[in-house]
């Protein structure tokens, strides 16, 4: 199997097609972060962004797009993605070493791959839940009711918000600017009030997010759908959609309201109308939040880990982490542990730094 790497400049019509029908054929590859479209609205904001290509004889039979940081690898879209890995038809067999070394890569953490792709440096498993739509939205709702989820009560709350708030609407593809920078303003909130790091704060995400938005093809989009009462914004999701799957990505709701659960009422009537669009999954994410166990009936298996070659970077890595640990755990260091803390969160924001544009000019043995 010969492999090279493109800029995603060179991803031609002839490319992008391949890429669809391998997509297409593997039911584990069904996320919207599998797409060409994605990839490409990646690079559009990243220039660190390539993509390698697999060749057995002449064709075509696997894509793998990425970051290339200083020799370091990166799934594209980073923290962003919540899918990665090869895009290739079930069965394909490839070489990761090969694979890295094509692509100039010392190493490739990964979180969110496929359980069918199992490279070397697996360290665990996940899973991404999500309900299953494929007979339809009652069919998934009865299946709840036989368990005694609560969710299968929401129908019921919906009618009761109505009687309280006033009529209900809701919007599947919103294209109004303004509920666009009210989601996104209150996930940087959720962010800064739960510790998290507030990436859409951060430059490239934003802007990932904005051109998902305008992106409304058949076999990929950006989807914005919000729920009011009269004016009022109770809850609002902006994920993205292929025709297999309709992901959910950046919920946000009015804590306002919080008493009559618009997150939860949002999320049961986009899956009502996923279900009647034709979506057979609607994929909540990796996650262990209390909404996505109350919502899935099933999931897909992921794996983490990092796959790895042995070059000068590896062992750099391998020696920093180890020094972390003894920082970490070591009573000598203790005094430093509030230095080492902050330096933690200074280097969880670096990743979404882009690289500069010298960066591909460094050598391609490290």
């Amino acid at each position: 199997m010969k492999c090279f790497v493109i800029g995603p400049a060179e991803l031609g019509k002839r490319e992008r097609e391949r890429w669809r029908r391998l997509q297409c054929s593997n039911p584990s590859l069904a996320s919207p972060c599998f797409s060409w479209q994605f990839t490409l609205a990646a690079a559009d904001v990243r220039r660190d962004a390539r993509i390698a290509v697999l060749e057995d004889e002449g064709d075509i039979v696997g894509f793998f797009p990425h970051h290339w940081r200083l020799g370091a690898g990166e799934p594209i879209a980073g923290r962003m993605s919540d899918h990665h890995g090869v895009i290739a038809a079930p069965g394909t067999r490839w070489d990761w070493h090969d694979l890295l070394k094509a692509a100039r890569l010392s190493y490739w953490p990964f979180d969110h791959l496929p359980g069918a792709q199992r490279p070397p440096g697996m360290t665990g498993h996940a899973e991404s839940p999500g309900l299953d739509l494929s007979d339809g939205f009652d069919a998934w709702l009865e299946r709840k009711r036989a368990l005694g989820a609560s969710v299968a009560k929401l129908p019921a709350r919906l009618r009761r918000t109505e009687r309280e708030l006033g009529p209900l609407r809701l919007t599947l593809d919103s294209r109004d600017r303004g509920d666009f920078e009210t989601v996104l303003r209150l996930k940087s909130e959720q962010c800064l009030r739960t510790g998290q790091l507030d990436f859409f704060a951060l430059g490239w995400p934003r802007e990932l997010a904005e051109r998902i938005r305008d992106i409304d093809d058949p076999d990929f989009g950006g989807r914005l759908s919000t729920l009011h009462a009269g004016d009022v914004l109770l809850a609002a999701h902006f994920g993205m959609h292929t025709p297999q799957v309709w992901h959910w990505w950046f919920p946000v709701y009015s804590a306002e309201h919080g008493q009559h659960s618009p997150g939860s009422l949002l999320l049961l009537e986009v899956a009502r109308a996923a279900a009647a669009q034709g979506h057979g999954l609607l994929d909540l994410g990796r996650g262990d939040e209390e909404y996505k166990r109350r919502f899935a009936d099933c999931s897909w298996p992921l794996l983490e880990g990092l796959v790895s070659r042995p070059t000068a970077i590896t062992a750099a890595r391998r020696w920093k982490k180890n020094l972390g640990h003894w920082l970490r755990t070591s009573p000598v260091a203790a005094p430093a542990l509030p230095l080492i803390k902050r330096l933690k969160r200074l280097a969880a924001a670096a990743v979404f730094v882009p690289m500069p544009d010298w960066a591909p000019l460094v050598p391609a043995w490290l």
